[in-house]
């Protein structure tokens, strides 16, 4: 493998980092490896003819790429009702999710001199079947080679990489992801029990929130305007968006400005972070509310906790880590870009498995059992005794054989003959008795010697058939 690419796939967005090994320019060895990633909008551009395309993260709410755009795909995952588009097409949402992969993997490709290890995450409080309607829904579209992995894991083991996780002890993952709230828990890098979800607090809501508060510093100056108008839906989604910006700012800087274009008003709102602080505090607050739940779902103890892991893009606002550290008294640890998290978490996970097989030794092939040759079988006393003549047909007593006599039975005709030599001495032994009675007197004097008369065996004889001829038995040419 060339390298790793590891894609996360979220509610609101998707990510992809390619880590890719660079050769020396001398040829030998192994420099750093190169990283790129990248983020985009969960929105999937379909255009007839083509393959479907994401749109790129900070392309506006309507997305530069013609054709149907279509969003909220990845929260029906495993739902048997299609997802119907705005054109009335109906999809299958794993499809959907799928096709976006397959953008990702396509897209990344320039890193990459060959193929690279694939693993997409999949969140974490997805069911069993969820999990499989997207494996099928990869398979269909020949991506058997994309592994799917679960977005704690992936999160653990980039955290792990970067900063360290205290080993055999119970860590907190607050997963604030951009439609809800994800609390899992695990002993150092393995997940343990079930994950908690709310979707009452998330990324969305932390834009909705600065949406409004942009809104209500421009009562002044809307006048008339009537937001509810469809010709401002299209502006009105842009704001939304510049809004997230804003919100992503934030979490670095101090102030962020928001440009706002309703109509003929155009005007910039200033925020600064503590604003952002105090619209968002009592959610913040709350969730740790979450934590707790968790722990008591999984029969851990408060106490036991030694660390709170964030992820999410909502997840890198400042308050979060603050409010987390103060309830629990327990190291946060995050990433700059925690969006990115399980993202690069993924790739380190495909990286791991290519190199775990390239390692592996190779498996041995068990000898042999010696085995006894069979014993020979005992030689044949009667074999190639009549190899050199040519067979012969034995024909059963039931079947005529046809001679020089006709279609007579061999056994009829020796049994006749047998019967008339009996016939032919009875009536010998007749004549002789009669002779007797008749000439008593010739008996005193001297009689001529009489000719010896031939045996009755001799007399009888069987003419011969082909079938009579004399068979040496046994034979191993019968049949």
């Amino acid at each position: 493998m060339s390298g790793s690419l590891g894609i996360k796939i979220g509610t609101t967005g998707f990510a992809a980092a390619a880590v890719a090994a660079e050769a020396r320019a001398g040829g030998s060895g192994r420099c750093a490896p190169r990283l790129e990633t990248t983020q985009h909008q969960a929105t999937l551009i379909m255009t007839p003819g083509t393959a479907p395309t994401l749109a790129r993260l900070g392309s506006g709410a309507r997305p530069m790429q013609s054709g149907l755009a279509i969003t909220g795909f990845v929260d029906r995952v495993g739902d048997p009702i299609d997802l119907i588009a705005a054109d009335g097409s109906a999809h299958r949402p794993e499809d959907l999710v799928a096709g976006a992969v397959h953008y990702l993997t396509r897209y990344s490709a320039g890193a990459f001199t060959g193929a690279p290890a694939i693993a997409a995450t999949y969140p974490s409080h997805w069911k069993s079947h969820d999990r499989q309607a997207l494996r099928e829904a990869l398979d269909r579209m020949d991506m058997t080679g994309v592994h799917l992995v679960d977005e704690v894991g992936s999160i653990l083991a980039r955290v792990d990489e970067t900063r360290g996780l205290p080993p055999d002890s119970t860590v907190v993952v607050y997963d604030l992801g951009g439609n809800g709230l994800s609390i899992s828990l695990a002993r150092g890098t393995e997940r343990i029990g079930t994950t908690v979800r709310s979707a009452e607090f998330g990324g969305s809501s932390i834009d909705y929130a600065i949406f409004r508060h942009v809104l209500s510093g421009l009562d002044g100056e809307l006048g008339d305007i009537d937001l509810g108008d469809p010709a401002l839906v299209a502006p009105l989604s842009e704001l939304r968006l510049r809004c997230r910006q804003a919100k992503e700012t934030l979490s670095a800087e101090t102030v962020a400005v928001v440009e706002v274009e309703l109509g003929s008003v155009r005007h910039e709102v200033r925020i600064v972070r503590s604003e952002l602080e105090e619209l968002i505090r009592e959610p913040v607050v709350g969730s740790t509310g979450l934590i707790r739940e968790a722990l008591r779902a999984n029969d851990i103890d408060v106490g036991d906790v030694r660390a709170v892991v964030l992820a999410g893009g909502a997840a890198a606002t400042p308050l979060v880590a603050e409010v987390l550290s103060a309830e629990f008294h327990v190291p946060v640890i995050g990433e700059t870009d925690s969006a990115l998290t399980s993202a690069h978490g993924a790739a380190l996970i495909a990286s791991s498995s290519v190199s775990a097989a390239e390692s592996a030794p190779p498996q041995s092939v068990p000898e042999p059992e010696p085995t006894t040759a069979p014993e020979a079988p005992e030689p044949d006393p009667y074999a190639g005794m009549v190899e050199s003549e040519p067979p012969l047909v034995v024909a059963p007593k039931s079947v005529s054989v046809q001679g020089g006599g006709g279609g007579e039975k061999v056994g009829s005709r020796r049994k006749r003959a047998l019967l008339g030599a009996a016939v032919i001495v009875a009536i010998a032994a007749a004549i002789v008795g009669v002779v007797a009675i008749v000439m008593p007197n010739t008996l005193t004097q001297p009689d001529p010697k009489p000719e010896p008369k031939p045996a009755v065996s001799e007399q009888v004889s069987v003419p011969p058939t082909p079938s009579a001829t004399p068979i040496p038995y046994p034979t191993r040419r019968v049949s």
